[in-house]
């Protein structure tokens, strides 16, 4: 039996360095919010700076023009809406629960994905990808620890930041406008982002620019990570390995966060944890693993 590797396990790669990449994500947005910061105004300064910063290196590369027709504008006005959607109801989920909860919510995406592309496009999931899904699930279920009260209201905002989330990956995966480069794919759908979460943050009266140097520098390094190149990777990825199996990859970004937390912040690791790790990559190893074709004998 031979076993062939050809893009999807590319796109996978691709998948699992943009989930490392967002799983740094949070220490980041630890020291911003420790600087004056806030949710709403980390969300908007990552999306508003990876676009300035996208838009600066398309305006160098070869061959990577912004300019688009206004039917692909309003594809990725699709796409952004439930791109920059996302961020706020998840970080407003962490009023009313805690963040351990809210992120274990938010990655039932996973299973979102699947329902979504079985019900509206006749996708059905075969058994290894049910098989990887349990074990993703239940690896997050590990990964949660019980502190705070819980709130109903905390709850639907975290499963609808998933649900929100999952709509936007299949939304990628179907759009129109995978012929665009990757960096002028990033920047639109950055920038409308940016726009439309500014918006609601001026409304809100929530955006705030009282930040000193470090709490900068903090946005700036939130937009160069998750947006110029998490995000870029993220998107071909998609690509490449398609919805589902680049939702389910995309869990290794909790396990980021959960080593950054032993190594950076010395947080100890129960063995309910290493468990769930331990599911989550299983289930990795046993979605990447290519389909074995069959040998023809030579006479």
């Amino acid at each position: 039996m031979t076993m062939r590797y050809g893009k999807s396990q590319l796109g996978v790669f691709y998948v699992i360095l943009s989930a490392v990449l967002f799983g740094m994500m949070p220490l980041l947005t630890r020291i911003a919010y420790a600087h004056g910061s806030n949710a709403y105004t980390v969300a908007f300064g990552r999306f508003f700076f990876g676009s300035i910063v996208l838009g600066l290196i398309c305006s160098v590369l070869p061959g990577c023009s912004i300019k688009i027709r206004k039917d692909q504008f309003l594809a990725l006005l699709k796409l952004s809406a439930p791109y920059a959607l996302m961020p706020i109801l998840l970080y407003s989920s962490y009023t009313y629960i805690d963040s351990g909860m809210a992120t274990t919510l938010h990655f039932t995406y996973p299973v979102a994905v699947m329902l979504i592309m079985a019900i509206f496009f006749k996708s059905r999931p075969d058994a290894k990808q049910l098989i990887c899904a349990i074990l993703c699930v239940g690896g997050m279920a590990l990964l949660y620890t019980p502190n705070g009260q819980v709130r109903v209201g905390g709850i639907l905002l975290a499963a609808a930041s998933g649900m929100i989330y999952a709509v936007y990956i299949v939304l990628l995966g179907k759009s129109t406008v995978k012929s665009l480069h990757s960096l002028v794919l990033a920047f639109w759908i950055s920038l409308l982002s940016a726009a439309e979460i500014g918006i609601i943050a001026l409304f809100s009266r929530n955006l705030v620019f009282s930040l000193d140097t470090t709490g900068w520098a903090a946005e700036i390094g939130l937009a160069l990570l998750a947006t110029v190149f998490a995000l870029v990777l993220f998107q071909k990825g998609v690509f490449l390995c398609g919805e589902v199996k680049a939702s389910l990859f995309s869990t290794f970004e909790p396990l980021t966060g959960i080593v950054i937390g032993v190594i950076i912040f010395h947080e100890g690791l129960t063995a309910k944890e290493l468990i769930g790790i331990i599911g989550i990559l299983a289930a990795a190893v046993l979605l990447v693993m290519p389909a074995r074709e069959p040998q023809i004998a030579k006479h």
